[in-house]
């Protein structure tokens, strides 16, 4: 063995157990000696007052978190812990029970609330903040979640820890989960990144737009139908007369008067305003904005929004929600490592075509005993079976030959119809049971 062959091999066999790799960075160095010059306050409340009102007044901000909160929550979540092949069901089950009732099973948020609550702070604010409890009886095990609205966050420079916004108190990192939209500058870089900062131009216009029009609905419209002008040799006692006339009549439309002018007829131009127009290009800007194809909130407009048959759309947005999915997942699991669990959360991502395919890969690994069932009951959270742990013999449906069960294995005959009943209830369970 040559000499760079021992070191490689030395730094394999000593692993650090907790990284940090803080400890030996230039950047966080450099920050921790002059990182003051780049912090910045906490998010303005007149921001996050914006952020709030463009959820709650804009029917395709707020159609869009709905929809994507939708497409999350529709198919479930599980927990599963993928290094290991035999399940730990009473962690599994604490877990599953910590998930639906965040909250504990006498208060009101369950899973569905809590998510509702965290995809639209995630994605209108840039930021959602997770408290976590922790049994102090039981090894400080987490057992239960609370959404913090980002107004009550803060951030303390000199702690470097997140806390109640002007007070004291502060979060300890395994006490806190904070989602959030990284930035890509330095300065404000502990808060997320809004969508509506992107789009807020758009949403201002629709509103301006909607508020000029509102103005002169309320006001019987504010365009003439026709000028009405008198003779400019006419002594003006007797315009101002007819005037006061034409004033008595409340005309709705108004009619504009002059002197030594011509009368014209006046007509209203589609190009005055271009209101719905504008409307359309906000109503794209946004859901662009949020990844959410037209079907998805209820647009048929396939024309003019997007190509594609349904089937591509879905898929792409298949993608957006499987990064929603994953950005969310990843910073629970991350706490839910802190305190030693290896199980970790997943949302079902809701797709036939990859079900089918994993049926049949599995199928095939079965079929060339290049895996177990218990290693496939695994995956799907399944109890393992006492004839799991071996090879199968697919030609003849026993276990694969070997000196301790020969005998065995060239007993089992089952008949053709057997061998469809068995497949198909293999299948069956894969599919209906997993998901």
């Amino acid at each position: 063995m040559g000499f760079i062959d021992k070191i490689k091999n030395g730094i394999t066999e000593h692993l650090p157990g907790i990284r940090r790799p803080d400890k030996y960075s230039l950047y966080d160095l450099f920050m921790n000696e002059y990182g003051w010059s780049f912090t910045t306050p906490d998010k303005h409340t007149g921001d996050l007052h914006t952020y709030y009102q463009a959820f709650e007044k804009n029917v395709w901000v707020r159609r869009c978190c709905m929809v994507i909160c939708d497409e999350m929550l529709a198919p479930g979540f599980q927990i599963n812990n993928p290094h290991q092949n035999n399940v730990n069901f009473e962690r599994v089950n604490y877990l599953t029970d910590l998930f639906n009732a965040p909250g504990g099973k006498y208060a009101e948020d369950t899973f569905s609330s809590l998510i509702k609550q965290i995809v639209p702070s995630f994605k209108v604010t840039g930021d959602a903040f997770i408290e976590v409890n922790h049994d102090e009886l039981f090894d400080n095990i987490p057992n239960g979640f609370r959404f913090i609205p980002t107004e009550m966050m803060g951030y303390n420079y000199e702690q470097d820890a997140w806390g109640l916004r002007n007070t004291e108190h502060i979060f300890e990192p395994e006490n806190l989960i904070h989602i959030y939209e990284p930035k890509i500058q330095i300065r404000g870089s502990k808060w997320g990144t809004s969508l509506i900062d992107t789009i807020s131009m758009n949403i201002t216009l629709e509103v301006l737009g909607l508020n000029h029009n509102k103005d002169v609905f309320e006001n019987h419209g504010l365009d003439p139908r026709a000028v009405l002008s008198f003779d400019k040799d006419l002594k003006p006692q007797y315009v101002t007369e007819n005037i006061t006339r034409l004033k008595n009549q409340k005309n709705k439309k108004g009619i504009i008067t002059g002197q030594g002018i011509n009368y014209q007829q006046t007509n209203n131009s589609n190009k005055d305003m271009e209101f719905l127009e504008l409307i359309r290009y906000s109503r794209d800007c946004i859901i662009t904005m949020f990844g959410v194809p037209p079907a998805k909130v209820d647009i048929i407009e396939t024309g003019n929004l997007g190509t594609g048959t349904g089937e591509s759309q879905d898929k792409n947005f298949a993608k957006v929600i499987n990064s929603n999915c994953r950005v969310i997942e990843d910073a629970f699991n991350k706490n839910l490592g802190r305190s030693g669990f290896q199980e970790i959360f997943e949302f079902i991502r809701e797709d036939h075509e990859n079900k089918l395919n994993r049926a049949e890969i599995e199928d095939k690994q079965l079929r060339n005993g290049s895996t177990y069932i218990n290693e496939v009951r695994s995956g799907y959270g399944l109890e393992p079976v006492d004839w799991g742990n071996v090879p199968m013999n697919y030609s003849q449906f026993a276990l694969a030959t070997t000196p301790e069960n020969i005998e065995e294995s060239t007993l089992i005959t089952p008949t053709e119809n057997e061998n469809k009943n068995l497949e198909k209830a293999l299948i069956m369970e894969r599919l209906n049971k997993g998901y």
